[in-house]
């Protein structure tokens, strides 16, 4: 079995829960923080060992950010977004509303993001935050979990689903 980001990362947390319950239960205090980062050291170089992980794959270019800052418009054909280690906006404020529906996915890790549109056009966003903030309209947002808003309850024709991980995503309504 092939050891993935999600996986590595589900481990951490239950290693995490199991740290503050043996904390709280049998006073044996543990670094956890201190364990986390060196874990996760662990993992980018395990990775970086094996070649799953390569500098040659994170690379820059029309639909990823690295290291940098830039603003995307319009919808990508691979219908993907993704910002690492860096910041990005998203400007769909001159799309038209779309005959068909479109599909959108937003990955933001260790960065910031923002999702800018029209408040006329039927959207729906939902974002996965793992110690990470996202607001979406309405003074809705999480740091942790999902959370969903939907501006319309006509037929939704533009998706947008977005995960960030130790970073901000915002949705910024224009007229």
């Amino acid at each position: 079995m092939k050891m993935g980001f999600g996986i590595f990362f589900g481990i951490l947390l239950i290693l995490v829960g199991v740290a503050i319950i043996i904390r709280i239960l049998f006073g044996i205090d543990i670094p956890v923080l201190k364990i986390l980062i060196a874990l996760i050291f662990l993992y980018i170089g395990i990775r970086l060992l094996t070649g799953d992980f390569s500098l040659k794959n994170l690379q820059s270019g029309e639909n990823a950010i690295i290291f940098g800052e830039t603003t995307f418009k319009g919808f990508p054909d691979n219908q993907e977004y993704t910002i690492l280690f860096g910041s990005a906006r998203i400007d769909l404020s001159g799309e038209d509303n779309p005959k068909e529906p479109k599909k959108l996915e937003i990955n933001t890790i260790f960065g910031s993001s923002e999702l800018i549109l029209k408040k006329s056009l039927p959207f729906h966003v939902q974002a996965d935050a793992a110690f990470a903030s996202a607001r979406l309209p309405e003074n809705k947002d999480t740091a942790f979990g999902k959370i969903e808003y939907q501006n319309t309850s006509k037929e939704v024709l533009l998706d947008f689903d977005a995960h960030v991980v130790f970073g901000e995503f915002k949705v910024i309504l224009t007229d």
